[in-house]
């Protein structure tokens, strides 16, 4: 009877047999010729549950019922749920019917909290020592620890209530959020402009050009390409509604490049202008932080942040003398510049003309500013 760690990709190419999971005693999956049954093996008799068939039931779902089946005792140490597993079925059930962004953003933090313990075992110096890793990033620590309260707070709820109570009661937050008015001036804008190298430094050249968030640019596709525009899905930006970008002669440049590279050497045929390192995969979210390292060694411009070209892209645009409501629009915020719900329910305008005239002096001016 084969015992390992069972995964999605596993799963799917397993041949006939009865394969237990080594992570969760007692869960496992039997693979017929025709289907794949989830079970639970009780003791002390080994009385077997069928939990349901795969892939109709998921992984992270088979899991949790196995969990509920084996009837874990809240407060029960030697028999309480490990963190890595209450951590994706959390993920699964709490973000059910969410966007794909949201699931992976919350992993990613997670994941930035390496608890090698079960959840009963969660106490105030193994949680100082996790977050104190994440000392020298503030924001990064502050977001990991509220998606852990967020985390152990469910894992106290029916029907699952892994644990009785949150380790996290009561334990203050390692910081407060802090409103950002950095941006670059345009001797720094123009430095980072020439120390940009490589792909990401067309991510960050888009990032100054169009002010989008990170990612956003990180989840770029070919497809919302169309003629002269580009329209980011609202599946993709964070307030849900597409955004829509005319392709200006600079923009156009980095777009055909990155569209030459993905043809040729980097990932065939992928979807993605700016691809991960698994094939057919898009830039991680957390991939970031070393290379903005490399670029501030190269630009000598340091103390900002990737999120302050966003600001800086506002204020450019205010400064060429663009309209407080179409800047906003450009920023794809919903109801800026004086907007109302009702005017984004009825007004349907799409504003390209407006946005591509906008953008026209943007690059007019960084062109002049870059050389």
């Amino acid at each position: 009877m084969p015992i390992f760690g069972l995964t999605d990709l596993a799963v799917q190419s397993l041949k006939p047999g009865l394969y237990m999971d080594r992570k969760t005693p007692g869960f496992g999956l039997r693979v017929g010729k025709r289907r794949k049954t989830w079970i639970v093996l009780k003791e002390p008799n080994r009385t077997k549950i069928r939990l349901g068939h795969y892939p109709d039931l998921k992984l992270a779902e088979a899991r949790r019922r196995a969990f509920v089946a084996l009837g874990t005792p809240v407060g029960q140490k030697e028999i309480s749920i490990d963190f890595e597993q209450a951590k994706l079925v959390f993920v699964e059930e709490n973000y059910k019917g969410k966007r794909e962004r949201t699931k992976s953003e919350t992993l990613r933090l997670l994941n930035r909290l390496a608890f090698k313990c079960t959840l009963a075992d969660l106490n105030d110096p193994t949680i100082e020592r996790e977050l104190g890793k994440l000392a020298d990033v503030p924001s990064e620590q502050l977001h990991a620890f509220r998606a852990l309260r967020t985390m152990l707070r469910w894992c106290t709820k029916p029907p699952h209530r892994y644990i009785r109570h949150s380790p996290l009661e009561g334990y203050p937050a390692p910081g407060k959020d802090k409103k950002r008015n950095r941006i670059l001036s345009d001797a720094e804008l123009k430095m980072v402009w020439h120390a940009c190298e490589g792909f990401f430094g067309d991510m960050i050249r888009l990032i100054i050009l169009w002010g989008c968030r990170n990612g956003e640019m990180g989840r770029l596709q070919r497809a919302w390409r169309e003629g002269r525009v580009l329209t980011i899905s609202g599946e993709f930006t964070k307030n849900g509604r597409a955004h829509t970008i005319p392709i200006l002669p600079m923009a156009r440049a980095i777009l055909d490049r990155q569209e030459r590279l993905g043809d040729n050497w980097r990932d065939k045929n992928t979807d993605y202008y700016f691809p991960g390192h698994i094939k057919g995969s898009h830039f991680n979210d957390g991939s970031w932080g070393k290379l903005k390292k490399e670029l501030d060694k190269r630009s000598g411009v340091s103390g900002w942040q990737v999120r302050d070209l966003r600001r800086t892209f506002r204020s450019m645009l205010s400064r060429l003398g663009v309209s407080r409501e179409l800047a906003e629009l450009m920023l794809n915020h919903v109801t800026g510049g004086g907007k109302t719900e009702l005017d984004e329910i009825y007004d349907r305008y799409h504003y390209l003309p407006e946005k591509r005239a906008a953008l026209q002096k943007l690059e007019a001016h960084l062109k002049k500013m870059v050389g």
